[in-house]
């Protein structure tokens, strides 16, 4: 089959699941879903030098957005949008421009934490986007010379990243060596800024210096333009041997999404402009060509918008730049990797949070309404438009329209939109979505609810993986329960990070750890980090009366732990909505074994058999967790969170149910079932 032919194909595949959930079959029988395909080398094939040559606007006639003089499209931003903006700048007007420490770099290296700093440099950019935004919002020039010194003072900043990241360069943390460029995540995020900067400001900036717009260009050209074009060493390139990660990441779409804003408004040399795209390209068709077949999205809900959703961004901007005549976001699986998102989604603003990720870590509604369009998927922009009713951006009933608070205002790549559009995104069909069944084969993610489109009953979600995914914590085949909409069984998320995080004491840290997962110990042993450690004999089925998954997590264990077979088997019986799991294990000698549940419920225990799970909120119905008391153990933990957003996430405390063998055993089968009080 050729490309032509898998193409036309996919497409009208893509049609046809489109067509169902138009017509509210939102679920699909998982044994007759075809497999996606992620495209391989997909853009490097359309963008080719010859296709740039003849097609890449010049920087003088790419003009995405209007500029500060075009004074209607700004004027046309709704009041209760402009308003806020334009208070929080005045407020950073007396504020001042904070200082941005060399001992708070430092303090990475010294005590692990990353978060002062990040702090510091991070605010320092976000107030220059507010004041940008605020100028362009008001047209009045009182925002000008305050730009002009926030741009000269990032033009002055040693280095536009993390102090996490120095880790690229030759010496290591520390300070940065400026004989040693670096080309990471925020350095890249700071050019995109700048880039805006000129573009939308940069007539403004020459009336109080000329210097200053040539200074936006000098030093984006020699900090991240120029390395980007002449190194091919980046790990999240994908172009040599990634001794990084095990596979490439976040980091490629990011990165190359801001440097692709940087190069297409900043480099005015022809043949610059083309190479740069082309580099582009392929490090995004390095990236693509690996992405999981099923259009799984292994980082999880937490790092959605920071993957696929700048993989969407640059896609588009590329089409756009050479006058959308590229077709290339008809590709099906482009739109497959978006509605990641709404299989991860479990009910208001809480998504399944594997790896290092929060609870509460939605889409951008704004950025996704547009994807959905971008695609002609109607679903996902409906989603977006009804999501982005949480951030205050559709018109919302009674005392929330046009309340005066701020804005959340994410990178000025996806503002700009975000600020121009919102008239047509607040008369945009909104409308919630919760599908009932999602299968990712050759993830292995599974999600089941009682019906489509309703939070009503037992929810479970379960990824049964490997371990050497990016972000991963040890928790293959870790489940997630909820009811009615409320936590019951939950993966607690990720601290915030420091030098740790990505060290070699990753896993030292008890939110990685197996034994803080919904997951067996065996003789005090754990689950294992990497790729080799792993589910296997994965099988799923789903109908209207129940949803089953089953697998095998004894690869997933070391050899100490001494483990032959561990067949989980997770239930969801839809008529009498309680989702029951099976432990069938053998083990090769006589070991203690405990089962961990994770919960933000209070936890009772009857000697009976079984524990009452209690809303600390005290909101909601109780669950209920029956156990054979015959040969289990249970006991309660409570788990003090120290970290602020786990702690948002969950309250003060969560608890950790343990049921134990009362003896060693050498086998076992287990049932244990959660359902109503």
């Amino acid at each position: 089959m050729n490309r032509r032919h898998f193409l036309a194909g996919s497409m009208a595949l893509a049609g046809q699941h489109k067509l169902l959930r138009s017509m509210g079959a939102l679920s699909i029988d998982p044994s007759s879903t075809p497999e996606a395909l992620s495209p391989q080398n997909l853009l490097s094939s359309i963008f080719t030098e010859s296709f740039l040559t003849s097609n890449l606007m010049s920087a003088d006639k790419y003009h995405p957005y209007p500029r500060w003089d075009e004074r209607a499209a700004w004027t046309a931003v709704p009041e209760d949008l402009r308003t806020p903006i334009v208070q929080q700048a005045e407020a950073d007007q007396k504020a001042g421009w904070p200082a941005v420490l060399a001992t708070s770099f430092l303090e990475f290296k010294r005590n692990g934490n990353r978060s002062r700093y990040e702090a510091q440099s991070f605010g320092r950019h976000s107030q220059l986007e507010r004041l940008v935004l605020a100028e362009c919002l008001e047209g009045k020039g009182r925002f000008v010379d305050d730009i002009a010194d926030g741009v000269w003072l990032i033009c002055e900043e040693t280095f536009w990243g993390a102090p996490a990241h120095l880790y690229m360069q030759k010496g290591g943390p520390g300070l940065y060596d400026i004989t040693d460029p670096i080309v990471e995540l925020f350095s890249a995020e700071t050019g995109q800024l700048l880039a805006w900067t000129k573009y939308l400001v940069g007539a403004q900036l020459d009336q109080v210096s000329p210097l200053v717009r040539q200074r936006i260009t000098i030093e984006t050209e020699r900090r991240i333009l120029k390395p980007a074009r002449e190194r091919n060493d980046y790990w999240w390139m994908g172009f040599e041997a990634n001794t990084r990660t095990a596979r490439l990441n976040n980091w490629t779409p990011w990165i190359n999404s801001n440097l692709l804003v940087a190069n297409l408004i900043l480099e005015e040399d022809p043949k610059l402009r083309v190479q740069e795209t082309m580099r582009i390209a392929k490090s995004l068709d390095a990236y693509l060509n690996q992405y999981w077949p099923d259009a799984g999205e292994e980082e999880g809900a937490g790092y959605f918008s920071a993957s696929p959703m700048c993989y969407f961004e640059a896609a588009s901007m590329l089409d756009a730049a050479t006058g959308k005549s590229s077709n290339i976001l008809a590709n099906p699986f482009i739109d497959a990797m978006a509605r990641y998102i709404i299989n991860a989604h479990i009910s208001e603003d809480a998504y399944i949070d594997y790896g290092d990720a929060h609870v509460h870590a939605g889409p951008e509604g704004s950025l996704l309404y547009r994807y959905g369009k971008a695609v002609h998927d109607e679903q996902l922009a409906s989603y977006g438009a009804y999501y982005a009713a949480k951030e205050n951006l559709r018109a919302t009933k009674g005392s929330n329209t046009g309340r005066q608070r701020g804005v959340y205002l994410p990178s000025m790549s996806r503002a700009l939109p975000m600020l121009l559009e919102a008239t047509e995104l607040r008369s945009a069909k909104g409308e919630d979505v919760m599908v009932r069944d999602s299968w990712y084969p050759n993830m292995g993610l599974v999600t089941a609810r009682m019906k489509a489109n309703s939070a009503d009953g037992m929810y479970f979600a379960v990824l049964a993986a490997n371990n050497g995914r990016s972000h991963s914590h040890n928790d293959t085949g870790s489940y997630i329960i909820y009811q009615d909409g409320q936590p019951v069984a939950i993966d607690v998320g990720v601290e915030a990070y420091t030098a740790k995080t990505f060290s070699t004491e990753r896993y030292s840290i008890w939110t990685m750890q197996s034994a803080y997962h919904n997951l067996p110990a065996i003789g005090g042993v754990m689950q294992h980090n990497g790729v080799e450690f792993q589910a296997t004999d994965r099988k799923y089925s789903s109908d209207n009366d129940r949803a089953t998954y089953s697998f095998n997590i004894a690869e997933a264990y070391p050899k100490e732990a001494g483990v032959k077979s561990w067949v989980r088997k997770v239930t969801l019986d839809r008529k009498t909505d309680k989702i029951a799991v099976e432990e069938n294990f053998v083990l090769d000698r006589a070991l203690p074994v405990s089962l961990s549940i994770m919960t933000p419920r209070l936890a009772t225990i009857d000697p009976g058999g079984s524990i009452k799970l209690k809303l600390a909120s005290d909101e909601g119905k109780d669950s209920l967790l029956k156990y054979s008391g015959a040969a289990i153990e249970a006991k309660v933990e409570t788990v003090t969170l120290e970290d602020m957003g786990l702690r948002m996430s969950w309250g003060p405390q969560i608890y950790r149910i343990l049921l134990n063998s009362k003896q060693p055993v050498t086998s076992g089968k287990w049932t244990y079932e959660f359902s109503h009080a």
